[in-house]
């Protein structure tokens, strides 16, 4: 029988591009297995995972206050019918493993796989959250992008990235990017980004800084995504 991996990040560009990346790494070592998403309504999963061809369960989103409130109060159950839901996909797709990138559907993914299907953590972040943190404590294997993530015995392989960013030829492709961005054909080039709800402000607060500090009369300020964030590259 084909090997049958789930994965597990969403809600954000930055647990969802590596989990896809991990995914089609899979896909080429192994072209007979079948890679499934995890996620939920919201975020970025509905739109990101079909585009890469992955087929999509969602089950409902369990976002964990940061505060004490009211909410909290209904966090166990939501937690439970999270976990029930992503319980019925593991047993459909008869899961041979679950590889959780952190995010909303993390934690469900590592609960429902308790004790049933292996579990492998990857954390992206240079502080594990705490989706990941909880993960780990049962996983197979932890894995970090940097040293002193926070999660015990973690290896540090760096972050799964797509075969276009990896293999770009950027010394071939350089003239042709500049000229896309409309960019200068030589000198310097600022590259500001980051990442989820953080990058439009960075992005405003760059531009408006070089308006006002920059002298050289080449230097452009451009407040487009597909330059300065990362969540459309």
């Amino acid at each position: 029988m084909s090997l049958s991996v789930v994965i597990a990040g969403g809600g954000s560009a930055g647990h969802i591009e590596p989990a896809l990346a991990f995914a089609d790494a899979v896909r080429r070592l192994r072209p007979d297995a079948r890679v499934t998403a995890l996620g939920t309504e919201r975020g970025l999963d509905r739109t990101l995972i079909p585009a890469r061809g992955y087929p999509l369960e969602l089950i409902p989103p369990v976002p964990l206050p940061r505060k004490l409130t009211p909410e909290l109060l209904t966090l166990p159950a939501k937690v439970l019918g999270s976990v029930r839901a992503t319980r019925a996909v593991l047993r459909g797709v008869e899961a041979d493993v679950v590889v959780g990138f952190g995010g909303y559907v993390a934690l469900p993914a590592y609960l429902g796989a308790r004790g049933r299907v292996p579990i492998v953590v990857h954390e992206a972040n240079a502080r594990a959250g705490l989706a990941n943190r909880v993960g780990a404590r049962f996983a197979a294997k932890v894995a970090a992008a940097v040293p002193d993530s926070g999660l015990a015995g973690a290896e540090v392989i760096g972050i799964p990235l797509r075969r276009q960013i990896s293999t770009l030829d950027r010394p071939a492709e350089r003239a042709a990017a500049r000229e896309h961005y409309g960019l200068p054909a030589d000198g310097p080039v600022l590259l500001v980004f980051g990442g989820s709800q953080g990058a439009r402000s960075l992005n405003t607060a760059v531009a408006e800084a070089l308006s006002v500090t920059c002298c050289c009369p080449r230097a452009r300020a451009r407040s487009d995504s597909a330059l300065l964030t990362t969540s459309s590259v």
